[in-house]
């Protein structure tokens, strides 16, 4: 179907494509559902259950998923076997740091359940709270997020909502109203997702380099299903929907300041060479913005997959979630925390930040600290230590900052490092930086006026 093809003239057929499977998502992530005296969303609420009740199955596949991909993916990146190109090839076949990564996971999780490890390895702090506890919970989220999360990307929810939200884009974030559904992307799907989406746009001359650093490093925020993980670490599900918010408002409020200072100001206004600069078209002269939502997303319904295609698309993706980023996410989280529980590294990076959260008035700030600063290496981080922190306005502070800060190297900043938009690792960390410095306050002040 076109874009030009009016709404009068569309097929019944694919105006259910397209509402069904929008509506669908909406009420999977998005839907409050009732949870003891608080609320949760149904995504939520499959996690916790499959957790209550399988944990055992879980186990085991979390030991069969990390030892799997170990041992195909030094049979690829090593040996050269599998087949020379295709899904399972792009999958296993990676760089040697990836490669060790990916068996480094399979080593900590077997000696973990096994109990045969030393105690850095296997103790409650780091092993159970790695391997024990995040990654089980990360493999029920992975499962029901790949099979869900195309309900909002892949039918027209994000064009639909982006058109309204193009404007604003314009206005407050000097981005073409383009970037509005990138953005989305992001935030609905997955940051890695919207990070290679925006690198294409780039490439195609949609974006300039200045426009494109802007969309990758302000609104690859982590997505729905992640931050309920996030607050589950931390013990805050029950306060999920004003954690939630709180999240949007800080990105809001980051995504004002970040494109008007260096580094992103000084990005120059230039095309990817041999690129042919695109109109911004998402609304149309004389279009109104409903109409220009209905447009693109009737457009994306009708070239997103029928029920085959769409179950095929999830298997892949969770093959690939699965067995290409649990393993080295485990690996990472894991050296991280050794890291962090075993030496003062992290408390000494993060001894500057002490007296400031003491004098905001915030509990526990020396046990709060590090959270600061050991986000730059995973999202998840910060809340796996601040997970025992006693106050509650502080486990909130943590989740906010796993959240917020956005820039983590071991996924979102290696591919910006990877991507040709002209961003290198001092932008990286001075972009973590204002991100900490601008979260921050705002989310002492919410915790301390607002939520609790």
């Amino acid at each position: 179907m076109s874009d030009n093809v009016t709404a009068a003239a569309t097929p019944r057929g694919l105006w259910v494509k397209f509402a069904l499977p929008s509506l669908l998502g909406a009420i999977v992530f998005l839907f409050p559902v009732p949870n003891g005296e608080s609320f949760t969303i149904p995504f939520g609420v499959l996690i916790d259950w499959v957790n209550e009740n399988f944990g055992t199955l879980v186990s085991g596949l979390l030991i069969a998923v990390t030892v799997i991909s170990a041992a195909v993916t030094v049979a690829f990146s090593v040996f050269g076997l599998g087949p020379k190109q295709g899904f399972l090839r792009h999958v296993f076949q990676v760089s040697p740091t990836w490669m060790v990564l990916r068996v480094l996971g399979a080593v900590f999780c077997l000696l973990y359940f096994t109990g045969t490890g030393p105690d850095f390895v296997i103790s409650d702090a780091t092993g159970g709270t790695v391997v024990g506890f995040l990654m089980k919970n990360l493999l029920a989220l992975f499962f029901f997020a790949a099979l869900a999360l195309p309900l909002l990307t892949d039918y027209g929810f994000m064009e639909f909502v982006g058109a309204f939200l193009s404007g604003v884009f314009k206005r407050l974030f000097r981005l073409p109203g383009r970037s509005a559904i990138d953005g989305l992307a992001s935030w609905l799907g997955a940051a890695p997702v919207g990070v290679m989406l925006t690198v294409q746009q780039y490439d195609m001359g949609v974006y300039t380099r200045r426009e494109a650093a802007t969309v990758a490093t302000t609104f690859s925020i982590v997505s729905v299903p992640f931050c309920y993980v996030i607050a589950k670490v931390v013990g805050l599900e029950g306060v999920f929907f004003s954690y939630y918010a709180s999240v949007i408002l800080i990105g809001f409020v980051c995504a004002l300041v970040l494109p008007r200072i260096p580094p992103l100001s000084r990005m120059p206004d230039t095309y990817a060479n041999g690129a042919v600069p695109h109109d911004d078209d998402v609304v149309l002269p004389g279009e109104t913005l409903l109409r220009a939502g209905t447009r693109m997303g009737l457009a994306r319904a009708a070239a997103a997959p029928g029920p085959a295609g769409f179950l095929r698309n999830g298997v892949q993706n969770l093959i690939g979630i699965w067995f290409g980023l649990v393993p080295a996410t485990l690996a990472i989280a894991m050296i991280a925390l050794i890291v962090a529980e075993y030496t003062p590294l992290f408390t000494w990076l993060s001894m500057p930040f002490v007296p400031v959260l003491e004098w905001a008035g915030v509990a526990d700030a020396q046990a709060a600290a590090p959270g600061l600063v050991i986000g730059f290496a995973d999202m998840y981080l910060p809340a796996l230590i601040g997970a025992d922190i006693a106050s509650q306005e502080t486990r909130f502070l943590i989740a906010i900052l796993s959240v917020s800060q956005l820039i983590y190297m071991s996924e979102v900043g290696a591919l910006l490092l990877r991507a040709n938009l002209g961003l290198n690792l001092g932008h990286l960390a001075m972009l973590f930086v204002i991100r900490t410095i601008i979260s921050t306050p705002i989310a002492i002040f919410l915790a301390k006026v607002v939520v609790f």
